[in-house]
């Protein structure tokens, strides 16, 4: 049984591998996921703290004289 183990442990080894390269892909998929969501929530934050800043102008403007 020995000679049966040691014939197939090079077969055993690349499948697990194999797996765990299939798991790692799967995951390496969801971090770019998830990455490229955060990316996009920074550009929303972004153009939000420029829309509060527009809006923060705005809202200390004064009147200098009427129309």
């Amino acid at each position: 049984m020995k000679i049966f183990n040691h014939l197939f442990r090079p077969y055993v080894v690349i499948r697990e591998l194999q797996k765990e390269n299939t798991q790692l892909k799967a995951e390496n998929i969801e971090l770019k996921d998830t990455n490229e969501s955060l990316w996009d929530m920074l550009e929303e934050i972004k153009e939000s703290e420029k829309q509060a800043a527009n809006y923060h102008n705005i809202l200390n403007t004064r009147v200098t004289g009427e129309a």
